[in-house]
């Protein structure tokens, strides 16, 4: 009879079980806008197959307010303010990792090495700035029409590190960026203990922004929805190895995805 999806969802003993295999696919669906770096309301990322949520993050310079760790919060932009979200419904601050100066790295590190098959980076792309169609000089002399925004990192490197030599090999080089979001299959198949991202160049300011980067290892790579298989109400696998996926919010991370014992599927 009643649905409440913020820290948890409870589930009425009343719903049918295709009720409740829709809102098992509806919170998966979330988790892949947040994948695809999307805001959701009282959501953030808890993808337990993302194993930069799993690493000890750190950077060779940042401000304050905007520390390495801010790449893994679990949300991808700043909204909470003066014509934002309300307060609870997401997590303050700038939510991106903002350097010193360039070149910078920011370096994520495992106490147990791990596959690495997929690294995806999300950049800073002005969004506090105006950008509409609009024949209005003023709105047009606010906006920046035709090339990349100046935040957004342009040349960069991925580099891994071997947990027996300890040495750093370059993995992906890439120059003239001007996208938000990247993904890269990388493919490794060995286990590697850190992964670094050096930034040489933006496309106009002298900081590196990063907002998000995930690192998913070998054969953990699929999107969101997987079909339920087998599973309790309130329980979705993300992968055949992977233990049920938990509902985190910016006030409860840890909340679970609950709901009474009814079979999905």
């Amino acid at each position: 009879r009643r649905v409440e999806c913020s820290t948890s969802i409870r589930i009425s003993r009343s719903f049918k079980s295709p009720v409740h295999k829709i809102i098992v696919h509806m919170c998966f669906f979330s988790k892949q806008l947040l994948r695809d770096d999307q805001f959701v309301v009282h959501q953030i990322n808890h993808d337990p197959r993302d194993m930069a949520l799993k690493a000890t993050v750190s950077a060779t310079s940042e401000q304050d307010g905007s520390e390495a760790k801010q790449v893994i919060s679990g949300q991808t932009r700043a909204v909470y303010g003066k014509g934002g979200c309300m307060s609870g419904q997401c997590l303050t601050g700038s939510n991106r990792w903002i350097s010193e100066g360039l070149p910078a790295s920011i370096t994520l590190e495992w106490n147990s090495p791990t596959t690495i098959e997929q690294v995806e980076l999300v950049f800073d792309s002005g969004l506090h700035r105006l950008f509409t169609f609009s024949i209005k000089k003023e709105d047009q002399d606010r906006m920046i029409w035709g090339k990349p925004m100046p935040e957004t990192v342009k040349d960069y490197a991925i580099e891994v590190q071997s947990p027996v030599t300890n040495g750093w090999v370059t993995v992906l080089d890439i120059k003239d960026n001007y996208q938000r979001k990247r993904v890269h299959k990388l493919k490794l198949t060995s286990k590697y203990s850190a992964l670094r991202v050096t930034v040489t160049a933006t496309n106009g300011i002298e900081n590196a922004h990063i907002c998000e980067i995930r690192v998913y290892p070998q054969d953990q790579t699929g999107k969101f929805p997987m079909k339920p298989s087998g599973l309790m109400a309130g329980e979705s696998r993300v992968g055949p190895e992977q233990p049920i996926i938990r509902l985190a919010t910016p006030t409860q991370p840890q909340a679970w995805f609950t709901g009474p014992d009814i079979p999905v599927a």
